[in-house]
């Protein structure tokens, strides 16, 4: 198969040396049988975009109204790689690992003494609960599903009522991409707390309010392709050959 792997991240680098090693090509000029853009946000640009013809596969993240329509415009088939539910499994479970990294890094407590709030309890938030419990961190979850909530088990609440929670704990993890943590009820979390944000935009917590009020607020985007590239390289490498 040939391939273009646009970026010079070290995702993208990882991933060029796995494709070579599966006995892919990667030619710089096409035609090619795929083309890979950045992950997680996509774009496009002009030169490359001039090159590609209709029907041409393009594997993609999250992209914009304005490549959507060039895509249509162009007959581009749209291969949206978040959208897999393999993908998204894996990519979920090095989000949270690489959240454990970031909370280690940056936290004065060891995960096994701190009192953990997860905001959801979709892909991210399952994963990331199990890894803070097997360390021994007391983990309450906090989702809006009864389901959900019933499936994490001990300790968890619903997300609108968590403000009695705040007070007393010591890491929060958003993973919800919707207005969770705003300026109100941040005045109720300890100014010893750290929290991180693992969601997309719009993002679970005011992070400007955050900071604004001394909170230790971390935004940790793109998790896998910073903390573990190889391993997210290999993820999408078994998109890539899975879709072929």
């Amino acid at each position: 198969m040939k391939i273009y792997v646009a970026g010079a991240g070290k995702r993208e680098e990882h991933l060029r040396a796995l494709i070579l090693e599966k006995g892919h090509m990667l030619p710089h000029h096409g035609p090619w049988d795929m083309v890979v853009l950045e992950m997680p946000r996509s774009s496009l640009r002009e030169e490359l975009a001039d090159a590609l013809p209709a029907g041409q596969k393009v594997v993609c993240g999250i992209t914009d109204e304005a490549f959507d329509k060039l895509a249509e415009k162009r007959g581009w088939r749209l291969l949206r790689i978040l959208q897999d539910e393999a993908f998204a499994q894996q990519n979920a479970a090095l989000t949270a690992q690489g959240a454990l990294c970031a909370a280690m890094n940056a936290c004065d407590l060891a995960l096994s003494d701190a009192r953990c709030l997860v905001i959801g309890y979709g892909r991210i938030g399952t994963r990331l609960t199990g890894l803070l419990r097997s360390l021994g961190a007391k983990v309450t979850v906090a989702a809006r599903r009864k389901e959900s909530r019933e499936l994490a088990g001990k300790n968890s609440v619903p997300i609108d009522e968590i403000r009695s929670v705040l007070p007393h704990t010591d890491l929060i993890f958003n993973t919800v991409p919707a207005s969770v943590l705003n300026r109100e009820l941040l005045n109720a979390v300890s100014s010893r707390c750290l929290l991180m944000e693992l969601a997309g935009k719009p993002y679970g917590i005011d992070l400007e309010a955050a900071r604004a009020m001394g909170l230790k607020a971390l935004l940790e985007s793109g998790v896998p392709g910073r903390y573990f590239p190889r391993s997210a390289a290999r993820a999408m490498l078994q998109f890539i050959e899975r879709i072929e």
